[in-house]
């Protein structure tokens, strides 16, 4: 199962490891101090050691210690998520060695709704989006404990919604105690918050102790004697390193460069911030990367909507401004008639071109006209029904539908050609009534594939792919296997139908030419309908989206070789098949540049809320 649910946590390592990475002590304090514990009868800490202070943090002795119910406080880039992802690390090995163990779940509380969502519903939509699990299944293993839930960013949310969201997580405590829950957040935020939440024990990171910071610089040696300097005459830079956070940062930025100056800077913070964002942009421009607008865009977007991390797949459409909803609209929907209209129209066209003169030929290039145009404005309503509905990798729903397609496809193969037999042995399809067979025929014959499209919900639960890029590659193979799939079996069952009913001169008129051709003016139109409602929407959306913001300077023109620099230079990493900024300070840093004056940043609505 765990192969299935978590793939690229158990391909991948911690972003944090490396070569080179230097190694120092974080102290910790373990308590009960800062968690609202209601039965301390059974808490596994005895109230003589409540409060014990470890040299260094050692997050799965408190993970036990708490028995799985843990909160995690420290300051902004004290190591906070780092230690999160140790816990799913650990937690990870501990279900591969016993299969009794839970599954754990990595989430961010960032997209939290508010009071009227309990966390219950909040993880059904979380889990699924993220992890591609459906709410039934996630109902059974909560009921019966079989998960275990790791919760970063409660800092994230305003104020108003972190009580609530504290309120909600206690409710769901007291309604599952035996599911181990472990939360993250920033002290003084939670503190701020005035509630507590009801869990076993806190685990509070502090600073790197001064002494510790110097030891740590001058046991690496000479490639950070201008850090080792830096530290000796700036008090304040020494105190800035404390937070783990700043400290790795440093160490990359002296690594590479060794010649920095922040004591120029009243703000030592904002200098390192910005002496490091200034060298990884350095870093871009020598491979042709120009990260200017577009990437302040990027983190100013990320912070308005609360979130940390994106995937480049659906970045073009999750962040695209509301002023631009009416034009993504006209182009998706002309885009979408067109992909369905087309072929049809220009097969049928090069077919009537072809075709000798006759006194029908006239009424023949009408129709030729008239059906794909049709079949046009049956798309174009199609798509609009669900223009911006949340978008999914489809992968599950595609299966599902294609097994009921073929199934109904071989019926109505089977029931027509023993029809069309009928008729053409017993000469009943002579004149009128070969006319309204073949009518009634390729009607039938379409069925199936109308109705695998109006059962297509774009809004279904669907596999999430868990690569980056990997939801371009699901939605191209779903609408080529749903479009061959169609266009095969309708195109078998038409020509059949068809052929056999050739012979009947009534028939043969409309027919035109050869039969085989002929089936393809209405297998076409259908298949590709079909294929647009289960991934051609999406890649259409995807499309014409990425094209309207590459044109007014949101997006680079080849963003994925730039999110690839953007990646390479630090600044982002790659988590979970997404990608996110190395840390919420560096994606606030890089908004705070962003300035669009005059235009209040919205984006058109897509994620479910």
């Amino acid at each position: 199962m765990l192969t299935k649910v978590l793939p690229a946590w158990l391909d991948e390592g911690d972003y944090w490891d490396g070569e080179g990475e230097i190694e120092f002590p974080v102290a910790a304090e373990f308590s009960t101090d800062h968690v609202n514990y209601q039965r301390p009868a059974l808490n596994p800490i005895s109230r003589r050691n409540a409060v014990k202070r470890w040299a260094s943090v050692d997050i799965g002795q408190a993970l036990n210690a708490s028995s799985g119910r843990l909160l995690v406080l420290g300051e902004s880039g004290s190591g906070k998520t780092r230690s999160l992802h140790q816990v799913m690390r650990l937690s990870i090995d501990d279900a591969l060695q016993d299969d009794q163990n839970p599954i754990p779940f990595y989430l961010h509380l960032s997209d939290w709704s508010g009071a009227r969502k309990d966390v219950r519903t909040w993880l059904a939509y979380s889990i699924r989006e993220n992890y591609g699990i459906l709410p039934g299944l996630l109902a059974q293993w909560l009921d019966r404990a079989e998960v275990m839930l790791i919760l970063d960013g409660l800092d994230e949310l305003r104020l108003r919604e972190r009580r609530e969201c504290i309120s909600a997580i206690n409710r769901f405590v007291s309604d599952h105690p035996m599911v181990q829950l472990v939360v993250a957040c920033r002290f003084n935020e939670y503190r701020d918050a005035g509630r507590k939440l009801s869990l076993k024990a806190s685990l509070l990171i502090e600073r790197i102790d001064e002494r510790e910071v110097i030891g740590a610089i001058d046991r690496s040696g000479g490639e950070l004697a201008g850090l080792g300097q830096a530290l000796g005459k700036d008090r304040k830079l020494r105190e800035l390193l404390r937070n783990p956070l700043f400290l790795r940062l440093a160490v990359s930025l002296y690594r590479e460069r060794g010649d920095v100056d922040l004591s120029g800077s009243a703000d030592r913070r904002k200098a390192l911030l910005a002496a490091y964002v200034e060298y990884a942009e350095l870093r871009m421009a020598r491979s042709g990367v120009r990260p200017e607008r577009w990437l302040y865009y990027m983190a100013c977007a990320l912070r308005v909507q609360q979130r940390v991390t994106f995937c480049p797949d659906r970045q073009a459409v999750e962040f695209l401004p509301l002023r631009f909803k009416g034009l993504a609209e006209r182009r998706i929907l002309l885009a979408a008639s067109l992909f369905v209209a087309a072929p049809s129209l220009a097969l049928r066209g090069v077919m009537i071109l072809m075709a000798p003169d006759s006194p029908t030929k006239p009424v023949y290039l009408a129709i030729t006209l008239v059906i794909p145009l049709s079949y046009g404005y049956l798309a174009w309503r199609v798509v609009k029904d669900d223009l911006w509905a949340p978008l999914v990798g489809r992968r599950t729903s595609v299966v599902q539908g294609l097994l009921r397609y073929a199934k109904r496809s071989v019926i109505v193969c089977l029931a027509e050609g023993g029809a069309a037999w009928s008729l053409v042995s017993s000469g009943a399809a002579d004149g009128v009534m070969g006319g309204v067979a073949l009518i009634l025929m390729v009607g039938i014959a379409m069925w199936p594939a109308l109705q695998m499209a109006r059962e297509s919900d774009t809004s279904d639960p669907s596999e999430i792919p868990d690569r980056v890029g990997g939801e371009i590659r699901s939605l191209v193979r779903a609408t080529v296997v749903v479009a061959f799939l169609v266009t095969g079996s309708m195109y078998i069952t038409l020509t059949i139908i068809f052929e056999a009913l050739n012979p009947i001169a009534a028939i043969g008129q409309g027919l035109l030419y050869s039969p085989m051709l002929n089936a393809f003016f209405f297998v076409v139109p259908v298949a590709f309908l079909t294929a647009l409602r289960n991934g051609g929407v999406d890649l259409i959306r995807r499309d014409q989206c990425r094209r309207i913001m590459i044109r007014f300077g949101y997006l680079p023109k080849h963003h994925k070789r730039a999110l690839e620099e953007v990646r390479k230079s630090s600044l982002v990493v790659p988590r979970r098949g997404v990608l996110e900024f190395r840390h919420a300070l560096i994606r606030d840093y890089l908004a705070d540049r962003y300035r669009e004056e005059g235009v209040p940043l919205s984006f058109v609505p897509v994620r479910i809320n």
